[in-house]
């Protein structure tokens, strides 16, 4: 697991940075306010992933910096108050099923394809 910081810098008074914050869930399985247009995220993406995932909501590539913390930084992370995100992580596993994510999902899109 990853921990990076992700700072959003709008280009227009137009932009509204609710929707960066909104998306926060989907690219992390914890996520932390750090100031305005700050946050901390825990993920298992790398920095080139997050910024493809959250590419739709910016006019220009540069107004997304993502930067990926050492272990000193992350140290000075744990008080911060995390909220869960709705990304799974690839070290839990049920149990049943240990393959890698691409694969489950290639398996899941072949199942329905089969159901219809």
């Amino acid at each position: 697991m990853k921990t990076f910081l992700l700072h959003h810098t709008p280009k227009s008074a137009n932009q509204d940075t609710w929707t960066v914050t909104f998306s926060l869930p989907y690219i992390a399985t914890e996520y932390a306010p750090a100031g305005n247009g700050v946050w901390y995220v825990r993920t298992w993406l790398g920095a080139d992933q997050i910024k493809r995932r959250l590419a739709i909501l910016f006019d220009h590539p540069d107004e997304l910096g993502v930067h990926e913390l050492g272990r000193a930084d992350r140290a000075a992370t744990d008080r911060l108050n995390w909220l869960q995100g709705r990304l799974e992580d690839d070290d839990e596993q049920d149990g049943s099923w240990h393959m890698p994510r691409s694969v489950w999902n290639v398996l899941q899109s072949a199942v329905g394809t089969l159901a219809r």
